[in-house]
């Protein structure tokens, strides 16, 4: 009997000094047990599964409901046809023309508009990394994001070039302007 009542007393006396000096300890293991829980899913899922990025999606997409809308911009409806043809140029025009090649660094500088889309994706489709540069910051701070990125050419949508007077055709990197109509000295359009 006295063993027993010491065993009990033992056993209460270590579980309230567990409460007062380790109080969230429960807690926290089934958190864990958790956590361990939800990586083996997800190592499982790695295995089992291939990973997919946005342009394999958009591309599913595209082949799968080409005539649905993909981007309201402007009162214009851009279909995932649309702009599956326009990042297909663009890439024909990346490979062939600007000779980019598969892991080149390209640094983009363009605004919030669907032509955004096809050249990102039209970069993509050719194997490119692609640097997205911030289009608020000013040309100094141009210029010091495009040098350390490593960027072999940038890509500068139509409303972004007053940024290259300043500062970019100093650093004499391959510059092209995406746009019909507009030129800047030490660039090239697309």
């Amino acid at each position: 009997y006295y063993l027993e009542h010491v065993a009990v007393c033992g056993v209460k006396h270590r579980a309230r000094l567990q409460v007062l000096c380790f109080p969230y300890f429960w807690r926290d293991l089934l958190f864990l047990l958790r956590v361990i829980r939800y990586g083996v899913k997800l190592e499982l899922f790695k295995i089992t599964s291939s990973v997919c990025t946005v342009l394999e999606r958009f591309i599913q997409q595209a082949q799968r409901i080409p005539d649905k809308p993909f981007v309201l911009y402007d009162g214009r409806v851009h279909t995932y046809r649309d702009i599956e043809q326009r990042s297909n140029r663009l890439a024909n025009v990346f490979l062939q023309k600007v000779n980019l090649r598969k892991g080149d660094c390209v640094a983009l500088l363009m605004g919030n508009e669907p032509d955004f889309l096809c050249v990102w994706f039209g970069l993509a489709k050719v194997g490119c990394s692609v640097a997205f540069l911030n289009t608020n910051i000013k040309a100094k701070s141009l210029l010091h994001c495009f040098n350390c990125c490593g960027a072999k050419t940038l890509i500068v949508g139509s409303g972004k070039t007053h940024l290259l007077l300043s500062s970019l055709w100093v650093s004499r990197c391959p510059t092209y302007i995406y746009a019909a109509s507009l030129w800047c000295p030490g660039s090239d359009l697309l």
